[in-house]
């Protein structure tokens, strides 16, 4: 009964923390496939500017070829991003729901590191897109209107810049004070064996002893009746020496 007791207990405390570790699971995923939807439009957009962009013959060739890298990067990078994303959201909880016993604290913490680098890939592949809107407008125009798209273009950028900056530092949360859904339950456990450990050598002991007091006390009745035949002395439970003691024969 205590048995089947304990493992309920345990089995209702393991679902318990997997329930906690499933918000996180979830927070990601969702995350995941925010930025995959961003990051589809934006490489549409950048094949669109790679394909059906008509390329003015009499522009600047460094012009144009720079253009077309940073074009080129966009469709890459945003892609890179949609592919980690997607995968990250299709097998991360198939190994939490599916794996063996601790695949959900590996799929949250392998998301949790893919995450990052989709959104640093994200990142760049946004800052690249304005960077070829600003090469498409001196290839295609003349200075006239190249010169003020050129100065939008940097003054959106300086905004971009400010505004993540001043949402990153209101909403920033540091390494070291942020809250996972993970127990650290390595350290109580080994401080449990190290505990167990002890009281099993303290219980051993207390037998050695309890059986070096028992076979002394026997020695001295054997030596007591020696004088007595030996059928007498063994229904008196005064046998050989290598008769087991009360730790031994329970």
């Amino acid at each position: 009964m205590l048995f089947a007791d304990k493992n309920a207990l345990r089995t209702q405390l393991k679902v318990n923390m997997l329930r906690i570790r499933e918000r996180e699971l979830l927070y990601y995923t969702n995350n995941c496939l925010a930025i995959s939807t961003s990051a589809a439009l934006l490489a549409g957009f950048a094949w669109y500017g790679l394909t059906e962009v008509p390329f003015d013959s009499n522009a600047n060739a460094v012009t144009q070829t720079l253009y077309l890298i940073v074009t080129t990067l966009i469709m890459g990078l945003e892609l890179l991003t949609v592919v980690n994303a997607t995968l990250c959201a299709i097998l991360g909880p198939g190994l939490a729901l599916r794996g063996p016993d601790g695949s959900m604290h590996n799929a949250v913490q392998g998301m949790m590191t893919h995450y990052r680098f989709t959104l640093a890939c994200f990142t760049v592949g946004l800052i690249c897109f304005m960077l070829s809107a600003l090469l498409y407008a001196w290839m295609q125009f003349d200075w006239t209107l190249s010169l003020p798209m050129t100065l939008l273009i940097i003054y959106f950028l300086f905004i971009l810049q400010r505004y993540y900056w001043r949402i990153y530092r209101r909403f920033r949360l540091p390494a070291e004070a942020a809250v996972t859904g993970a127990f650290n339950v390595g350290g109580a456990q080994q401080r449990a064996d190290g505990g167990a450990s002890g009281v099993d050598a303290q219980q051993q002991a207390q037998q050695q002893a309890e059986q070096q007091e028992y076979e002394r006390q026997m020695a001295e009745l054997r030596q007591q009746y020696g004088h007595l035949p030996e059928s007498v002395r063994a229904q008196m439970g005064l046998g050989g020496p290598g008769e087991a003691g009360p730790s031994q024969s329970q």
